[in-house]
């Protein structure tokens, strides 16, 4: 009961500081290639959940938001891009030994001699139609760890349209790194 009381205390003091703090959102967000509202509240907890075109941030007055969005960013990356990864490796009837995120500044995934894949955390700002095409240039290093005609032909098999989304990546991959 003391906590609640404590609790009630202390966040009015923080709506007193702020006024209109819950109804300003600040900026967007990318997320699976749609832009997201950041709609940024006061709060004594950090909470971000998405709520169709908003991301709404729960967040203590002093919290660095963007930190926070990044470190959301990526757990969504986590799950989406591992689905991804196994998607595809069905298709290719081959596996990852290992799956990892990256957080490289200029690349968005790589394949070493053991198997191990990494995507870039970033590439969960892309549409679904962009993480699949990394995924599927990454997988195809499974069978041709180079990037040989055979290579392409095998992530053409993975991803038909492979050449229109590299492109596409290409173009967008500057504002994907500004995360």
């Amino acid at each position: 009961m003391q906590q609640r009381d404590w609790l009630r205390r202390a966040w009015a003091r923080m709506r007193v500081c702020v006024p209109g703090v819950d109804s300003a959102p600040a900026r967007e967000v990318r997320y699976l290639g749609r832009m997201l509202a950041l709609d940024i509240r006061a709060s004594l907890f950090v909470d971000i959940q998405r709520h169709g075109d908003t991301l709404r941030v729960h967040a203590p007055l002093d919290a660095d938001v963007g930190t926070l969005v990044r470190q959301w960013l990526s757990a969504q990356a986590s799950r989406l891009l591992a689905w991804r990864i196994a998607r595809i490796a069905r298709k290719l009837g081959r596996a990852p030994s290992r799956f990892a995120l990256s957080d490289a500044q200029t690349q968005w995934g790589s394949c070493t001699r053991l198997g191990h894949v990494r995507l870039n955390w970033r590439l969960v700002q892309a549409p679904l139609t962009l993480i699949d095409y990394v995924a599927a240039h990454e997988l195809a290093h499974l069978v041709h760890l180079d990037h040989s005609p055979r290579f392409w032909a095998q992530v053409v098999a993975l991803c038909p349209d492979a050449l229109a989304r590299r492109a596409e990546l290409r173009t967008m991959s500057t504002v994907l790194f500004q995360v």
